[in-house]
């Protein structure tokens, strides 16, 4: 009776797992894309700055403007953002690293840092794990071993989606510093916050988390009933055959010697 209740439970088990994996990764997907993953304000200018990973975008007075704008009071809907490599942008950066003006110190969050860096470079991996832990996942019902490469799969999927919200809310925490150290005032001090990408880039490592925990249940269930092999690798016919051997078959004769086997035969329903 228990391993009757295995068979479909590993089966609800391993598809729970999957859809959270999936829904693991379109969360990343859609997170990386986003400007939003560091907010930060400046009352005195009345602009808010969205901080991505490698594009930024300014928003003054409710508009959008771009960053390169030299004039930022100036509303122009024609562009909205501005990509971290632009030329434009670049210069900016370079003079605010060369100047002692602290007004300018919040352009140093528009370079490429190194903890955006370390995001893309494990959000690599985790779409490379997470495929392979789709692939070994649906195969494991035809290959029961191939559940515990899946358990490593997505194993591997959490740990560098863990490790890339780690390193950036790290990274965001440090101060930037400018060549000297000047007076900052306080109207000219700017306000940080982790932006809605970053918490979905999190909310995304809870959901692989939670797609860990759902594939070693899957495959501690599919290893323990046994009946792994009768999955989608058989055809209809095949698996009619196999279950009526296992089942429905009768033993008329049989050998105590190695080298002879147990005659079975199958009764035909058909005939």
């Amino acid at each position: 009776m228990i391993l009757s209740l295995q068979t479909p439970m590993y089966k609800f088990v391993l598809i729970a797992s999957i859809v959270l994996i999936t829904g693991g990764m379109l969360t990343t997907a859609f997170s990386l894309f986003s400007p939003l993953w560091q907010v930060a304000e400046r009352p005195k200018y009345a602009e808010i700055h969205y901080h991505g990973l490698w594009w930024d975008c300014i928003i003054s007075d409710g508009t959008l403007i771009p960053l390169s704008d030299p004039t930022p009071h100036t509303s122009r809907n024609d562009e909205k953002c501005a990509n971290k490599f632009d030329p434009a942008v670049q210069h900016l950066i370079r003079n605010a690293l060369e100047s002692r003006d602290p007004t300018l110190k919040e352009l140093l969050f528009h370079r490429f840092l190194p903890h955006h860096k370390a995001v893309i470079f494990f959000s690599v991996f985790t779409f490379v794990f997470g495929t392979i832990g789709l692939i070994t996942g649906a195969c494991s019902p035809c290959f029961p071993p191939n559940s515990l490469l899946y358990v490593v799969s997505i194993f591997m999927t959490s740990a560098c989606s863990v490790l890339s919200d780690v390193i950036f809310v790290y990274g965001t925490s440090k101060k930037e510093e400018l060549k000297e150290d000047v007076e900052v005032h306080e109207e000219d001090m700017v306000q940080n916050r982790l932006g809605l990408a970053c918490y979905l880039h999190m909310l995304a490592s809870c959901l692989f988390i939670m797609a860990l925990l759902t594939a070693v249940a899957s495959s501690y269930l599919l290893i323990s009933s046994g009946k792994g092999r009768e999955g989608c690798c058989q055809s209809k016919k095949d698996y009619i055959q196999q279950h009526r051997y296992n089942h429905d078959g009768r033993t008329v004769f049989a050998c105590s010697r190695k080298s002879c086997r147990p005659i079975v035969v199958i009764e035909d329903e058909s005939l």
